[in-house]
């Protein structure tokens, strides 16, 4: 049996966070966690590497989630999937300079996350 792909959610709201849990587990994945800040997050990868991050750009505290994708790139490579309903060009130029990351446009539909999700995991 294949191991279950670990992917961490950050995400500063509470209801989103919970939604992308409970897609992620109704679809065979492990949830690694759910971090608010972008400090969290970071602390969080070194503990338990995951195989995906799901990325928010707006977290609680001063560093955002585009922020927090380059400082991991330093480090790391697994992919990471921008779940944000922040579509400007600026925004999207931003993600655009950080390797193996998507963008996914919030509301959240559940059945592209995931296909997403398992194209991404598919590379």
């Amino acid at each position: 049996m294949e191991d279950m792909k670990k992917i961490l959610v950050v995400e500063d709201e509470a209801i989103h966070a919970m939604f992308l849990k409970m897609v992620l587990r109704d679809n065979g994945f492990e949830c690694t966690g759910t971090e608010a800040t972008g400090e969290g997050a970071i602390a969080c990868v070194e503990k338990v590497y995951p195989d995906l991050i799901l990325m928010d750009i707006t977290l609680r505290n001063s560093i955002d989630g585009i922020a927090v994708a380059t400082i991991l790139r330093e480090k790391y490579n697994f992919p990471i999937i921008f779940v944000s309903g922040y579509d400007d060009k600026k925004t999207l130029n931003r993600i655009n300079t950080i390797a193996n990351t998507w963008k996914l446009s919030k509301p959240t539909v559940e059945i592209k996350l995931i296909n997403l999700i398992n194209e991404v995991l598919a590379h």
